[in-house]
């Protein structure tokens, strides 16, 4: 009978510790890490952790600068308290932290998403003058490159004028603002240039371009040989990309990166690249739908900006499954304005976001 009562007692200690060992489990992140503060020289971001499951029992930080499309990322050099002060040499990138997620079982990272550009403690300034490619001749299309700017401009907008044969006497040509322009007929036997204002968290400077050659009749428009880095990034024109060459979504960020209610809105960013090359594309018309198109709320065609990402903001349905372990599809398409939306260079990709509710 002894023997018995210790065998069982040994059996009931076995099963205990392969329970416990089985039960055992390394962090594992829930909602991502966010980052609350100013994106400006001199202020303090402060990282907020996030959620994580398993029960960490310490935290650790690691500040990280990217460049200003929130890639490339580097760590900072002894950044790596909770809270990290905006330096010079942050100006005109973007910052991101990666928290690290530590319990007896083992560690986890997570990052969150990258701040907006970094701005400096005074308006933008031009370094180097904005300026124009493509021919003067009705019919072909012109482009903007926004030059370079000091203190960290986080937008640019254009404006393109007509001026007469010696560039003076410029003036706005109307709905013209794009970062491309058509030459019309109107323009014939005129110059223009493009007015290109940068923005930051202080205030804006407007810069203009060299204006052009005079405008000629020409026959047949002729194709861009090679497409132009324009914008943030190095980015090219939609305008620039034709067959054989065509569009790309080559990469996608959700926040949250899990949803956990109906509450919070879904904010997807879609960056669109020429396939040849793998250069950011401004311009594009990105369209994107949950499928079901029950799940979320519809959205229209968002055009890619100057540094090739289109953002689309989805407002969950009663129809979005609140299960943990599901997840939400999105049939997302990007396309050059003109075009067939199933043929030229367009490009389809199906993706999805997870869906893990908060108890």
């Amino acid at each position: 009978m002894r023997k018995m009562k210790w065998l069982v007692l040994g059996l009931l200690i076995v099963s205990g510790v392969v329970a416990a060992s089985a039960l055992a489990a390394a962090p594992t992140n829930q909602t991502a890490p966010s980052i609350d503060g100013k994106a400006q020289v001199g202020q303090t971001l402060t990282a907020d952790k996030g959620e994580w499951n398993n029960n960490p029992t310490t935290y650790t930080y690691q500040w990280q600068r990217c460049d200003n499309d929130g890639q490339s990322c580097g760590d900072i050099q002894a950044a790596t308290a909770k809270t990290y002060k905006l330096t010079d040499a942050d100006v005109g990138n973007t910052v991101r932290v990666q928290v690290k997620a530590t319990n007896p079982d083992g560690s986890a990272t997570a990052s969150s998403k990258p701040t907006d550009v970094v701005s400096g403690n005074a308006a933008p300034r031009a370094t180097t003058q904005p300026s124009i490619s493509g021919k003067a001749q009705v019919g072909e299309t012109l482009t903007a490159n926004p030059g370079k700017w000091a203190e960290g401009p986080s937008s640019y907008t254009y404006q393109w004028q007509t001026c007469d044969k010696a560039g003076a006497n410029c003036k706005d040509i109307v709905g013209a603002t794009g970062q491309t322009y058509g030459v019309r007929s109107g323009d014939k036997d005129n110059t223009i240039r493009v007015q290109v204002t940068a923005k930051n968290l202080v205030g804006s400077t407007t810069a203009n371009s060299d204006h052009t050659d005079v405008v000629t009749t020409g026959g047949t428009p002729t194709p861009t040989p090679t497409p132009t880095p324009v914008g943030v990034g190095g980015a090219i024109s939609v305008t620039a990309v034709s067959l054989p060459d065509r569009l790309v979504i080559s990469s996608i960020q959700f926040t949250p990166r899990v949803i956990t209610n109906r509450s919070q809105p879904i904010v997807a960013r879609f960056k669109v690249t020429e396939a040849n090359q793998g250069k950011a594309v401004a311009g594009a018309l990105v369209y994107a739908i949950a499928v079901p198109s029950n799940q979320t709320s519809r959205s229209g065609e968002v055009q890619t900006a100057s540094n090739g990402w289109a953002t689309v903001t989805f407002q969950p349905l009663k129809a979005l499954p609140m299960k943990a372990g599901a997840r939400v599809n999105f049939f997302v398409r990007a396309r050059k304005s003109g075009e067939n939306p199933l043929a030229g260079v367009s490009t389809r990709r199906l993706v999805s976001v997870g869906i893990h509710p908060v108890r």
